[in-house]
This record gives C-alpha cells, structure tokens and sequence, in this order.
C-alpha cells in the first residue's frame, strides 16, 4: 500500500521533507554589508561569468576556480564587483531553484492526486468481498489491478522526489561555497 507524502506545512503541495524556502536571501549569505545598487549584467564580464555559473550542470567546484581566476583580474574596484557578482549569482540561483519549487510543487499536488485515488480504488475494493463470483469479481479484479498500478506508480515517485528534493539544497550550497569565495577575494 502507498506510503503518504512527508507532513507539510503551510504549502500542501510541497512534497519534501525540507522546510520550503521559496526566496535565498542574501544575507543568509554574505556577512556584513552588501552593496544593493548597481546593475550586475551592466558590467560585461560579471554578467558573462554570472550566466557560465548559473546552470545547475556547473559544479561548486568549476564555479570556484572561474571565481578565481574572476578576482585575480578584477580592476582596483574588486570588493564593488565580487559584490555585483554575488548578487547576479544569488539571483541567477534564485530563479532556477524557483523552476525545481514550482516543478516540486506540481509532483506534489500529482502525489495528493495519486494517494487520494489509491485510497478510493482500496476503499471501493473493500466494499467487495473476497469470494465474490460473476461480475462483482470481475469488477474486484479490474479494482485490484487499478489499486496495484496506482500504488506502484505512487512509490515510484517517491523515491524520484526524494532524489529530486536534493536539488534546491545542492544549489543553496553551492551559492555559499561562491559566496564565500567571492568574500575572501574580496578583502584588501
């Protein structure tokens, strides 16, 4: 029988057990004072390296060595544009991680679907009985066939959200690893 969905809390379609962040914020990752003014894709070069990094395919480890080869030539006003960088960063990582939440969401409305139907088609074949003969047993076994489909493809998608639940935590990591980078590159 299928398992249920992980409690939630204010949003019923989140399916991860991960409290549900909808928005980084940048002080959860930058210490001290961040400049907020000024247009990071202004800057040619911040904005190139801002769209290499964004995708998720780039590794914190790749994000890390185009950090630092960014800082090493970054012009006398570095702590302004390691700042710029980080905040194209965050945004850039904001954004994608807000495509997984909102496809998240969407597995997770399609489980509280998929429960719901697991449970009818078992309350349905409870209401015939085991020995039944003719056409209510026929009907038991389409029922029966229904509710193990049902209940299968539920399980299946749950092992597949627990997996997919890891990729806005893998961002969020790798946009502290950068972000802390991008802090000590930025000290005199």
């Amino acid at each position: 029988m299928a398992r249920s969905a992980p409690p939630r809390a204010a949003d019923p379609d989140w399916p991860c057990q991960q409290r549900l962040v909808p928005r980084l914020a940048a002080a959860a990752y930058w210490n001290g004072l961040l400049d907020m003014q000024g247009d990071w894709q202004a800057d040619s070069e911040i904005a190139e390296l801002v769209h290499r990094l964004a995708p998720r395919r780039i590794t914190t480890e790749e994000g890390l060595a185009a950090i630092t080869n960014f800082a090493k030539t970054a012009s006398e006003d570095r702590p302004r544009r390691l700042a710029l960088t980080f905040r194209g960063l965050l945004e850039e990582t904001d954004r994608e991680r807000a495509g997984l939440i909102e496809q998240l969401r969407q597995i997770g409305r399609r489980q509280r679907e998929l429960a719901d139907l697991v449970a009818r088609l078992a309350h349905e074949l409870e209401a015939i009985a085991p020995d039944a003969t003719g056409e209510a047993a026929e009907k038991r076994v389409d029922l029966q066939q229904q509710h193990d489909f049902t209940a299968r493809n539920f399980e299946e998608v749950q092992r597949t959200i627990r997996y997919a639940c890891e990729a806005p935590v893998r961002l969020d990591a790798r946009l502290g690893a950068w972000a802390r980078a991008l802090q000590r590159a930025a000290q005199p």
